[in-house]
């Protein structure tokens, strides 16, 4: 189902972007599914004083499965993970959401020539983000926000970097993704006089993936600039390239 034309809609970006408010007022449209439940709200304009925009790929059958970028660490091959993914996808609703005529959104940090080399006919929506703004926001998400993350839907109990992160999850109960940075270069925990050097190593990276955000031209994939979205623009492009 990876193949098929316009059934799957991407909107690739860093973290704290706004992508997954966009990906809300995308679902408004009739030809969009969303995923309706407590955890999400039960329309896309439900949203919660918890979790904000943020919504998961719930589904009546379970949980959508990831793009690879969110799992690379514990599956590093691509290949061999979407033959995984291409069945989770059937088995919890994917097939259905598709066969019934709409189309599933996914919020990913994967860049649009990556998505398009595994899902070719797809949609990707790719915000450009200002590097200074979004270094800013990724350390502040990465100090505060978990860093133990199971995937128990997509990875096995006795995956390797599973069993690594339960290590520090047991040694430090509020563990970051921070403090899972620092462990990977230095053997042990973030503390706040190590920001610098966190900041400098985020910064080269989102600038980079900054020009080559900029540099993506095809006619699949819509540019826009972080920041205030022009939603009708937006929407006029996603009418004019879907069919009717």
């Amino acid at each position: 189902m990876r193949k098929l034309s316009d059934r799957h809609i991407f909107i690739s970006s860093e973290v704290g972007v706004e992508s997954h408010k966009l990906a809300r007022v995308l679902a408004t449209m009739p030809c969009m599914y969303w995923y309706s439940c407590e955890e999400n709200g039960v329309n896309p304009w439900n949203v919660s004083n918890v979790t904000k925009h943020h919504f998961d790929r719930i589904t009546p059958k379970g949980i959508l499965p990831p793009i690879h970028d969110e799992v690379e660490k514990y599956m590093p091959n691509e290949k061999q993970y979407y033959k995984l993914f291409d069945e989770l996808f059937e088995k919890n609703g994917g097939a259905d959401i598709i066969n019934n005529g709409q189309r599933v959104i996914y919020c990913t940090n994967s860049m649009p020539n990556k998505l398009l080399e595994y899902f070719p006919n797809s949609l990707v929506l790719n915000i450009i983000h200002d590097p200074v703004l979004a270094t800013d926001n990724y350390i502040e998400y990465a100090t505060s926000t978990s860093g133990f993350a199971e995937h128990s839907e997509v990875i096995p109990k006795d995956n390797e970097y599973l069993a690594f992160l339960k290590i520090l999850h047991s040694r430090k109960e509020d563990l970051t993704i921070a403090d899972i940075w620092s462990f990977e270069r230095k053997k042990k925990f973030y503390e706040p006089k190590m920001e610098e050097k966190f900041k400098k190593e985020i910064y080269a990276k989102l600038f980079s993936s900054n020009i080559f955000r900029k540099a993506v031209e095809h006619d699949r994939v819509l540019n826009i600039n972080s920041g205030k979205f022009n939603y009708k623009e937006i929407k006029h492009w996603m009418s004019s390239v879907l069919p009717q």
